[in-house]
């Protein structure tokens, strides 16, 4: 650009500022033509784009109004420690004196008091204004929750089914000391290792035959109730690696509807016979000679002492009938079952029955008989039991159990079939690599 029309540019620049403001005349005169020439001398550029603000007006969606006088407002909390009924709804924003005169006069409504320790989830519902519909909460030892609900302007009670969700879950572990120390060390629950047990017992004494560096394995279900764990669930497969020997156990209902535990190639794992009458405890004195303690003298020991806490439930070690319930001479308290073919087994020194036990009685395996006591010619608390066979005493750790008839045919296949996922996931259990990834 030339000299002559830069200043044209300029001169043409200050005319104009001056007319529109003429007290900043100076301002502009101070501007070198050089930074004029920057400012307006840019080639190509193009004016500012245009812009208009539209508004359009929308139409309001339809609004549905819902009666909220027939909609129940769902109110949770928690029982804190020292609440009442009446604190705790309150703190819930509920005030109902008709619900507290009706828990303090109803039999079967004061189990909600019962019920109400630290930490219990409660519902309640109520109408809009806050008048109490319905109050519920789990009730002790079962999976439903107890339900008082207005009904016609009176308070009813009911059991409320809960809905459990199954998760399953996996774990394994090895015998350091005992079952119950190996399954508290990963976090198993108690229920689980007994179950462990019952289903191993006819091939494992758990009493006697667990050794360290022993290893298992287990599948198995936990039940959810809106996301809180309520209990576990049925083992639906399960190893033990006992001595070198490996064992398995996989949950299959046949065609007939009933479920069984089979090993992995479809032999029952049911037993005719357990081969203890307790889950847990200490054997105390063998089948062998030995000195009497109350005789003083040298006696043939024809049984095994379970030494246990007093109490402790005694179970029947196979399917079979009550042929003599009562008291027998240094036996004590005292049950004989008769088996299938020509098996009886005994039980000594009980501290009492199971209610309702009588001669003729049919008893399953693994059924309550009984409680460990000391009745009879006994020093403390055991259970003496025999295993006889056409009356004779057999070393029950020793003899060999009644075989089940195995599957075969279209059960055998139909068993292969369901059976192989849950083995996989068994199999994944097992590996060390599957630690991060149990639930």
């Amino acid at each position: 650009m030339h000299f002559q029309e830069k200043s044209r540019i300029l001169a043409y620049l200050r005319s104009a500022f001056s007319a529109a403001h003429p007290g900043r005349m100076a301002v502009v005169a101070g501007i070198s033509l050089s930074a004029a020439v920057v400012a307006v001398a840019v080639p190509g550029s193009a004016p500012a784009p245009f812009q208009v603000n539209l508004l359009e007006q929308l139409p309001m969606p339809a609004i549905e109004y819902l009666d909220s006088m027939d909609q129940p407002f769902v109110r949770e909390g928690s029982v804190e420690r020292g609440d009442t009924l009446a604190s705790l709804l309150a703190r819930l924003g509920v005030q109902d004196q008709d619900l507290n005169q009706f828990v303090a006069t109803h039999p079967e409504a004061r189990a909600l008091l019962r019920a109400l320790r630290p930490g219990v989830a409660i519902t309640v519902t109520t109408t809009r204004l806050g008048r109490l519909l319905s109050v519920s909460l789990p009730q002790s030892g079962a999976d439903g929750r107890l339900l008082i609900s207005r009904q016609a302007g009176q308070f009813v009670v009911s059991d409320q089914p809960a809905q459990l969700e199954s998760r399953v879950r996996m774990s394994s572990g090895e015998i350091r000391s005992s079952l119950f120390a190996a399954t508290d060390g990963i976090g198993l629950p108690d229920s689980v290792a007994t179950s462990l047990a019952d289903i191993f017992g006819g091939n494992i004494d758990f009493h006697t035959d667990l050794r360290r560096g022993d290893r298992f394995s287990v599948v198995y279900e936990m039940l959810y109730h809106q996301g809180a764990a309520v209990r576990t669930g049925r083992i639906l497969a399960a190893e033990f690696v006992n001595a070198g020997r490996r064992y398995s156990a996989v949950w299959f209902v046949g065609a007939d509807g009933r479920g069984e535990y089979y090993s992995a190639d479809g032999r029952p794992l049911r037993q005719g016979f357990l081969r203890s009458p307790l889950e847990f405890s200490r054997v105390s004195s063998g089948f062998s000679m030995r000195f009497h303690p109350i005789l003083k003298q040298w006696r043939a020991h024809r049984g095994v002492d379970y030494a246990a806490p007093t109490g402790t439930r005694i179970r029947a070690t196979a399917d079979g009938v009550v042929e003599f319930i009562g008291k027998q001479n240094g036996y004590g308290n005292f049950i004989l079952l008769r088996h299938q073919g020509s098996y009886t087994t005994a039980y000594a020194h009980m501290n009492g029955f199971a209610k309702g036990l009588q001669r003729g009685s049919r008893v399953s395996q693994g059924e309550l008989i009984g409680y460990v006591g000391s009745t009879g010619w006994a020093t403390g608390p055991h259970l003496h039991y025999e295993f006889r066979v056409n009356g004779e005493q057999k070393d029950p750790m020793r003899v060999a159990l009644p075989q089940s008839a195995p599957l075969i045919g279209s059960q055998l296949s139909a068993f292969r079939e369901r059976s192989a996922g849950v083995l996989a996931q068994l199999a994944l259990a097992g590996a060390p690599q599957a630690v991060a990834l149990r639930d």
